[in-house]
């Protein structure tokens, strides 16, 4: 006689094993590695995402850079919050494989394969991309919240709008300029966030009042968990 198999043990079988599966994909840590001025090469070891990037390097007197253009060539994304010269270089864009998302100001003069639609709500394998148009000089600007792995990412661009603050979940990491954060904390406007990285400043820069801020180095890599 063969003994009946008990379904519910099969179901709570099931169900772990659902479980742990979801907990790995979340517990999966991202790297950030600091480019300079906003750009920052975010990864998992398999999607990258760089922000505000290939710029102009030393454009304006910012920050000049070396990047291996030539390693980077599978599955990356160019997120970009506006045209100045010291966030996007068309040309050298042009000349990289990578898909892009920003302002029609961007990507109306690139090649039309490489650019993804402008949505409320866009992905991108394991990267869902929620931009917020926003305001900063004359420029079409947008800012982005990125949910990665379980994981909020909010990315300010330059962007000195305190709407875009608002309603916004608790963030892994918060990517915000100097006068930005002194603005946010002034009003009380600033979003809690596990990491307040900023970004867009100069080299040995002191951000006041900005205790347990990352203020990263160029190459510098910070773990986002």
């Amino acid at each position: 006689m063969t003994k009946r198999k008990n379904p519910l043990f099969f179901i709570l079988f099931i169900f772990l094993i659902s479980f742990f599966q979801i907990d790995t994909a979340s517990s999966k840590s991202i790297e950030a590695q600091f480019i300079g001025n906003e750009a920052f090469r975010i990864t998992d070891g398999n999607f990258t995402l760089v922000t505000d990037f290939p710029y102009e390097s030393g454009v304006y007197g910012y920050m000049e850079y070396n990047f291996n253009f030539a390693g980077a060539t599978q599955n990356i994304l160019a997120l970009i919050t506006h045209r100045h010269l010291d966030h996007f270089a068309p040309l050298l864009f042009t000349e990289q494989n990578w898909k892009i998302i920003g302002p029609k100001e961007v990507t109306q003069q690139l090649e039309q394969n490489k650019i993804i639609k402008m949505t409320k709500a866009i992905t991108y394998g394991p990267i869902n991309i929620f931009p917020r148009e926003t305001t900063h000089a004359n420029t079409e600007h947008y800012s982005y919240l990125v949910k990665w792995h379980g994981k909020s990412l909010f990315f300010t661009g330059d962007t000195e709008d305190l709407e875009v603050l608002k309603e916004l979940p608790v963030l892994n990491a918060l990517f915000i300029t100097p006068w930005f954060y002194r603005k946010a904390k002034m009003n009380d406007m600033l979003p809690e966030a596990k990491k307040i990285i900023i970004y867009h400043h100069q080299d040995n820069d002191i951000v006041p009042d900005c205790k347990g801020c990352i203020i990263p180095l160029q190459d510098e890599i910070i773990s986002i968990q």
